[in-house]
């Protein structure tokens, strides 16, 4: 059977940064810019520090505070589909409550044409 082990690979280019984890199938070369000292969990930008032989990295937090702090702000496209859908949700209310209204206009146009129908019989 052959033996396999887990390899890390990192971008030399991009400051050592981890780029992916793959298995070396027994045969295979190592490339040269991989190692299988393991990448530990909960390392945010992990890179990999040569010399030292292992991974380093920042925090949650310092990650989160890199991130931009302001809100996007929507664009004028997003804004009018936006506004597309509230008048498309205001307008299908108004059809259902039309439709319901309708339907009442039925029911009482047929009492009314009874009842006609009903005072032109007692009148013969």
């Amino acid at each position: 059977m052959a033996e396999t082990k887990w390899i890390y690979l990192f971008d030399r280019n991009n400051g050592n940064r981890l780029l992916y984890a793959t298995v070396l199938e027994d045969g295979q070369e190592m490339p040269d810019s991989a190692t299988t000292v393991v990448c530990p969990d909960g390392l945010y930008d992990p890179y990999f520090d040569e010399q030292a032989q292992t991974w380093k990295g920042i925090t949650k937090e310092e990650w989160e505070a890199k991130l931009p702090q302001h809100p996007a702000e929507p664009t004028d496209q997003q804004k009018h589909d936006a506004q597309t859908q509230i008048q498309l949700a205001q307008l299908m209310q108004q059809n259902k409550e039309q439709a319901t209204l309708n339907a009442q206009l039925t029911i009482d146009i047929a009492t009314l044409k009874k009842q006609v129908a009903g005072d032109t019989k007692v009148a013969q």
